[in-house]
């Protein structure tokens, strides 16, 4: 008996173990194996689309793969392995297939519709206008006698006294001192929280948090940003002037992007044409390491603490 419960905690100790190791699994590839992405697009002279753009993301060995692309059979699908979870493709072509058929069973009840159906609405829509004309002069009638009234009414009173006016005066410059008041107050309030903010963007704890926040940033901004990209284009605007402009901006930013872009200008006419490629990958591990370190950062949560409190 001791022996088959034994063996019983046994398994139940191996299948926990083995979930547990499961799971340790997944969250090492999650957080260590990379986030591939590649986007490519094209232009050409003359499109109604400014861009054509085709996105694929991909993880584990293309185990995971998303993939997206616009304008041209816009589609999102989603795949496991070789099964797709999610596709937009076939939605759209439902709703198409859907529209249609609306649209040709209108036209059908449109053309077999008799002619004595039709004659019937027209009259019935003639009888609606001359009873909405009708209504309308009723409520011009009733209007026109409110207003005599108005006017009777006003004329038998009395004229307004010099009191009720001087007590109305009265009021009135009350309230425009009130709201002068009140808008001194809030400038004053203003000009103070002004000068707080100030103090604090002259401190020292200030400045360590943004150094330390512009160096994360950087870090983080350089493990996101595509390893390889390529792109070339023909441009012209139609002015040689302007097209040379474009050169030498091309030339300032030569140390930065290299070979890796490049422009063929046309001197003639007004052009924008040429294709793009980008690829990179993301890593969520050091997206998480980024994260926590920012959170746990002492001068950064006290920064955030005295901009959330006001100037006393």
């Amino acid at each position: 008996m001791i022996s088959i419960f034994l063996t019983i905690l046994k398994i139940i100790g191996i299948v926990l173990l083995s979930l547990l190791l499961l799971l340790v699994t997944v969250l090492l590839l999650i957080l260590f194996v990379p986030v591939r992405y590649r986007v490519s697009g094209f232009r050409k002279q003359g499109d109604e689309v400014p861009v054509n753009v085709a996105l694929k993301v991909t993880w584990l060995l293309h185990i995971v793969n998303v993939a997206f692309r616009y304008p041209e059979e816009a589609f999102i699908k989603v795949r496991l392995f070789c099964f797709t979870i999610f596709s937009t493709d076939k939605e759209q072509t439902s709703k198409k297939k859907k529209e249609q058929k609306d649209l040709s069973e209108e036209a059908i009840d449109k053309e077999e519709k008799p002619p004595e159906e039709e004659k019937k609405d027209i009259i019935g829509k003639q009888s609606e206008e001359k009873s909405k004309t009708a209504t309308v002069g009723e409520e011009t009638d009733n209007l026109e006698e409110e207003l005599k009234e108005k006017e009777e009414a006003f004329e038998k009173e009395d004229d307004p006294k010099i009191s009720n006016f001087i007590k109305k005066l009265f009021s009135i410059l009350k309230n425009i001192k009130y709201t002068i008041c009140q808008i001194y107050g809030k400038i004053k309030h203003i000009i103070k929280n002004i000068r707080y903010y100030i103090r604090i963007l002259k401190s020292d704890t200030f400045k360590r948090a943004w150094s330390f926040c512009s160096r994360e940033v950087f870090i983080l901004l350089k493990s996101i940003l595509p390893r390889k990209f390529s792109a070339d284009f023909v441009v012209g605007t139609g002015d040689p002037a302007s097209t040379a402009q474009i050169l030498s901006i091309q030339g300032i930013l030569y140390p930065l992007v290299g070979d890796h872009i490049n422009i063929t200008p046309d001197f003639e006419h007004s052009i924008v044409e040429g294709n793009f490629f980008v690829k990179g990958k993301i890593t969520v591990w050091r997206i998480l390491l980024i994260a926590v370190r920012v959170y746990f950062n002492r001068d950064l949560r006290r920064v955030i603490r005295l901009f959330k409190k006001e100037a006393a």
